[in-house]
């Protein structure tokens, strides 16, 4: 009786997600001023990031007005207005990068659906084929799925109803003493 081994054979996906990879973060070179997400930097900066528009550009009409705030502000009108094209240019890169992120990530989910399709249809053959009298070859793998599957369900929620929470005391609502009436 030959033996067979089962060593799995590379994916040629493998080779395709790091040259895709290698193309996503060359982007990073593309974006001008590419700074990386620093989670604890959030906070800091957030409530900067939602100044209104408005204001950007009454900053930048009042910091060229006036020297003064130039010199004590340091920051000046060509400055900000740079900053500020640079955001308003890059955000529907921001909005696409994100869509095409959600929308490899449902391939991905999609992919493996269908994959997993296919094996569940292989385990109930398999499962089927493995009861016939010529079937005893199936059931080390149908085993194998059967333990493997019986992981992945959650353990059943006890059926025993939770103790049922003590009364309220009774509101006693304060009794207020009539005023006496005082006829004049």
């Amino acid at each position: 009786m030959a033996t067979t081994t089962n060593t799995p054979t590379p994916s040629p996906h493998v080779e395709a997600a790091k040259s895709l990879l290698e193309k996503i973060r060359a982007l990073r070179a593309e974006v001008p001023r590419f700074t990386p997400h620093v989670p604890a930097e959030v906070p800091k900066i957030l409530q900067k990031s939602i100044v209104p528009d408005d204001v950007l550009e009454a900053a930048s009409v009042a910091v060229q007005t006036f020297p003064r705030l130039e010199e004590a502000t340091r920051a000046d009108a060509a400055t900000l207005r740079d900053a500020y094209g640079l955001a308003i240019a890059y955000d529907p890169v921001v909005k696409e990068l994100f869509a095409f992120a959600r929308s490899v990530a449902y391939t991905i989910r999609v992919q493996r659906a269908e994959a997993g399709e296919s094996a569940l249809d292989i385990y109930a053959a398999a499962s089927r084929f493995s009861k016939k009298k010529d079937g005893a070859e199936f059931l080390p793998y149908v085993n194998d799925m059967k333990n493997k599957l019986a992981k992945l369900r959650r353990p059943r929620k006890t059926t025993s109803k939770p103790a049922p929470a003590p009364a309220a005391p009774p509101v006693v609502s304060p009794v207020v003493p009539p005023t006496p009436s005082v006829k004049v």
